[in-house]
This record gives C-alpha cells, structure tokens and sequence, in this order.
C-alpha cells in the first residue's frame, strides 16, 4: 500500500482541508481516516472523495476516528459499517483542583514512543493498539498537550497523552501494561492529566471509552466523569 497521509479534499474554489488520511496503526494495508474537525458534519461527497482515494491508495479497507452520532450517520449510509462504539464522558474542572496524583509521573519523551506504543498494544491489543507514529500524531491533535509516564527500572508501565483546546481538555490515550493493573498507575495518570487541564483554564475534561469497557467506565466513574448521551462511532468499509 502506498502513503495515504497528506490528503486534501480539491474543490473547484481549490483546497479544503476537511479530513486527513493515514496507515493504520499497526496495519498497513488499512487506511485510518480521521475528519480534522470533530464537531464538522462531512458531506457525502467529502466521504466518497475519501473513498476513491484509499481506492487508489490499495488499502483494504477504511476506519474512521470516532464519530458523533451526525457524522456517523453520514458514513454509514456511504456503506461503512460499526465496529466499535465509545461512550463520551465528562468531568468539570471549574469546581476546584483534582486531587495530586499518589504516583509520581514523568515526561513522555518521543524517544519513549516505541516503548509507549509496546505497553498500548499489550492494553488493547493488535487491532486497537497505537504504534509509534500514532502516538506523535495523538500528541499533535490539539494546540497544547501534556505526554507522562510511569517507569518501572527502566521499563515503560503507563502512560497517558492529553490535550487542550480553548476551555476544554481531552483525555486522548491512557494505557498500563496489563500486569501492573490494580496497582494506581491509571488513577495517577489520569489525576495528573485534569490537573494539568485545570491549571490551564479548562474547564473540563472530555474522555472515551468503549461502551463495553467496564474497568475504565468505573475508573472514570470514581474521578467524578459522568457519561454523557452521545456514543461515538468506529466504522469500516472495505474497499479492496
């Protein structure tokens, strides 16, 4: 498969960047396609021209970002179809400072990706876990971000990304190494990030999980997010 990166939607009035498309972490042959606004609805023809160039690209197949509902509803009717759903949580940070974190956390550095991205894979596996250059992407998202980890010796156990934009923040990716679970590692991760946020100005904090993920429902739960209506969308279409 060719690159699939650095996509622009042309128009007739000439470039309109609305999307972007990447490999896949982990996987190749399959295309990652991530819409640059997350409140944007896209056009159907924004989706087909998403389409014909994965085409052209050879991938496989398509998956999407996590879509709200409008949007999902877009690219479903293009043919896609669900492979996950996430529940959308909040927690209000204009109440007062998050408790310090018990553990104390360090600096993701971008050297520490591919040691990142091994701890990622073992937490959700080879379909959903980050790669290296995924994880440098997550940290890119939004104007500000804050990237901590938790080494064990030498060894990467955890670590957490989070983002900022205007008034509110983003959880973006939380993963600890399977055999070091029950231990607070994700409690610590997860209280430094909303402090970070809080210390920031935002005035809360936005984190998916999926629906089905009941440990990381009730980590969240016991950090005050509450779980809103909206359940965001994972689709697929496969194109070769």
């Amino acid at each position: 498969m060719t690159r699939v990166n650095g996509s622009v939607v042309r128009t007739a009035g000439g470039a309109a960047r609305s999307w972007r498309m990447r490999q896949w972490p982990n996987d190749p042959t399959v295309a990652h396609l991530v819409f640059l606004d997350h409140l944007d609805v896209p056009t159907p023809a924004v989706v087909t021209a998403a389409i014909d160039h994965a085409r052209r690209c050879g991938a496989r197949a398509i998956r999407t970002s996590a879509l709200f509902p409008p949007a999902a509803d877009v690219v479903l009717a293009a043919g896609f179809e669900p492979i996950d759903h996430l529940a959308l949580l909040r927690r209000r940070l204009d109440t007062g400072a998050p408790p310090s974190p018990a553990t104390a956390t360090r600096p993701l550095l971008p050297w520490q990706h591919a040691a990142a991205a091994r701890v990622d894979r073992a937490a959700f596996g080879p379909l959903w876990g980050n790669d290296a250059t995924a994880l440098r992407d997550i940290r890119r998202a939004t104007p500000d971000h804050r990237a901590r980890g938790v080494r064990d010796g030498g060894d990467m156990v955890g670590f957490a990304i989070s983002g900022a934009a205007r008034e509110h923040g983003y959880l973006q990716r939380l993963a600890v190494d399977p055999a070091r679970r029950r231990q607070g590692l994700a409690t610590a991760l997860v209280l430094d990030a909303l402090r970070w946020m809080h210390d920031r100005g935002a005035m809360s904090a936005l984190v998916n999980t999926g629906t089905s993920n009941d440990a990381a429902l009730a980590l969240y739960d016991g950090l005050g997010f509450e779980r809103l209506d909206d359940v965001l969308v994972i689709a697929e279409l496969r194109v070769g």
